[in-house]
C-alpha cells in the first residue's frame, strides 16, 4: 500500500489545514538500544556479570573503557557513557528491579534471584533491600575467582578455584539469614536450541527450592538425595572433592555436588548468617518468612477492628490453627501466642495498638550422622 508521508503532504495541492493529519507521523530510532541499554554489545544486552562490574580495565561500569572493552559502547575520550558504578544503565537497571520486587506494597514474592549479576553493586543492595523486606530469602550467585585471586567472569574459560573463591567471599563480611549461596555453577541442557549450556548455581537452587516446595513444604531442608537431587544437570564447572565442599561450607557456601551413584545433589543448606543459630539454615529461615506471611494475612484482617478481648481471642485461635498446622506437617516442634492484658496495656489500647507475642521452636534438619560401632570377638556392637 502507499505509505503517506510529511513529503507527500508537501508535494500535494491541498490548501485545507490539517487534511492529512492523520498521516503525520514519523519514526524516532532512540540511540542506545532500549532502556538506555546499549544492544549491539552482547554483555550488556544479556546483564552479564562483565557488564556490571566496576572493576578498572574489566568490567563495562567502570569509570573509563579500554579500547578492546569500549567495542560498541558509546564513550568519548574513554569514558564511559554508559555510567559508572551504580550509576551505570545495567546496575541501575537491576537495583531499581530489586526495589520493585521487595517492595511489600507492590509484590509478595518469597524467594529472590537474580541469576549471573554477581557484582557487589547489585548482589550488595539485593541483600541490604532482602532483610528490610523479611518475607523472602534472596538466592544469590557469589564472585568466583582462580587461583591467583584473579575475577573471573562467564566469558572467561578458567575453572574457578574453591579455596579463593571462599577466602574471597568471607573477607566480604556477609552477614544475613536471608540470603543464601551456592558453587559451582553448571551445565544442563537447552533443549530451546538443542545444545548443553552453563548457567549460574541459583538456577539450580531455584529448581531445588521449586521441587521441594512441591513434594514438602517450605521448612523442608532443600537439600541430599531425596529433595535436592539434580537430575536435570548434565556436568558442573568445577568437580568438587569432599575437602572441596568442607572448604566451601565452612565459608557458608553451599556446595553441588556429584556422587557415583546419585549423581549431582545439592549438598548443603546454610543461609549467610555467621553467628550459629536455628537460623543459620535455609528451611529454619523460609519456616519463618512462611509463618510471617500467613501471620501477617491474619493481623491485616484486624486492622480497624475493636481493640477488645473478643478480637484478640478471634486471632489467636486463627494463628493457633496455623501454627498446629505447620506443627503438624513437621515445621515446628511447639508455640506459644500471648495477647492479653499482660502485652496489651491501657497505653497502648489509648494508642490504637495491639501487640502480640508468639514463640516457636523450629524443627531442625539432620545434616550429620554419627554412629558409633565396636567390634569384638562376639560380633558387632553399636553404640
Amino acid at each position: 500500500f502507499n505509505r503517506y508521508t510529511m513529503a507527500t503532504l508537501l508535494a500535494s495541492s491541498s490548501i485545507v489545514f490539517n487534511r492529512f493529519t492523520e498521516f503525520a507521523k514519523f519514526t524516532n530510532i532512540f540511540y542506545g538500544g532500549f532502556d538506555g541499554l546499549n544492544i549491539f554489545d552482547k554483555d550488556m544486552r544479556l546483564f552479564r556479570d562483565r557488564a556490571l562490574s566496576s572493576q578498572a580495565g574489566q568490567g563495562k561500569a567502570a569509570s573509563s573503557l579500554s579500547a578492546a572493552l569500549a567495542g560498541g559502547l558509546p564513550s568519548i575520550d574513554g569514558a564511559n557513557q554508559s555510567g559508572v558504578g551504580r550509576f551505570n544503565n545495567n546496575v541501575a537497571s537491576l537495583r531499581t528491579a530489586i526495589n520493585i520486587m521487595t517492595e511489600p506494597t507492590r509484590v509478595g514474592v518469597n524467594i529472590l534471584a537474580i541469576p549471573g549479576a554477581r557484582d557487589p553493586e547489585v548482589t550488595d543492595h539485593a541483600l541490604a533491600r532482602i532483610k528490610d523486606y523479611q518475607m523472602g530469602i534472596y538466592v544469590m550467585d557469589t564472585l568466583v575467582y582462580d587461583k591467583d585471586g584473579n575475577r573471573l567472569y562467564d566469558d572467561v574459560p578458567v575453572r574457578p578455584d574453591v579455596r579463593e573463591t571462599s577466602e574471597k567471599f568471607e573477607s566480604r563480611g556477609v552477614d544475613n539469614n536471608y540470603a543464601a549461596t551456592f558453587f559451582p555453577d553448571v551445565h544442563i541442557n537447552d533443549t530451546t536450541n538443542d545444545q548443553i549450556v552453563q548457567v549460574p548455581a541459583s538456577v539450580a537452587a531455584l529448581s531445588v527450592f521449586g521441587f521441594n516446595d512441591r513434594e514438602q513444604h517450605p521448612w523442608f531442608a532443600p537439600a541430599g538425595f531425596n529433595r535436592g537431587s539434580l537430575n536435570f544437570v548434565r556436568a558442573l564447572d568445577v568437580r568438587l572433592n569432599s575437602n572441596d565442599r568442607d572448604v566451601l561450607y565452612d565459608a557458608r557456601i553451599n556446595p553441588i555436588a556429584s556422587f557415583p551413584r546419585a549423581g549431582f545433589v545439592m549438598f548443603g543448606q546454610k543461609t549467610l548468617q555467621r553467628a550459629k543459630s536455628a537460623l543459620d539454615r535455609i528451611n529454619v529461615r523460609r519456616l519463618m518468612v512462611e509463618i510471617k506471611r500467613q501471620i501477617v494475612i491474619e493481623a491485616e484482617g484486624l486492622l480497624f477492628e475493636p481493640n477488645t478481648a473478643i478480637t484478640r481471642g478471634k486471632f489467636i485461635a486463627n494463628v493457633t490453627r496455623i501454627l498446629a498446622g505447620i506443627q503438624a506437617a513437621f515445621g515446628i516442634e511447639r508455640f506459644n501466642i500471648v495477647m492479653d492484658d499482660s502485652n496489651n496495656s491501657r497505653e497502648d489500647v489509648l494508642a490504637n495498638r495491639l501487640n502480640g507475642r508468639i514463640v516457636v521452636v523450629p524443627t531442625r534438619a539432620v545434616e550429620f550422622i554419627a554412629v558409633d560401632f565396636i567390634i569384638t570377638n562376639d560380633g558387632v556392637e553399636f553404640v
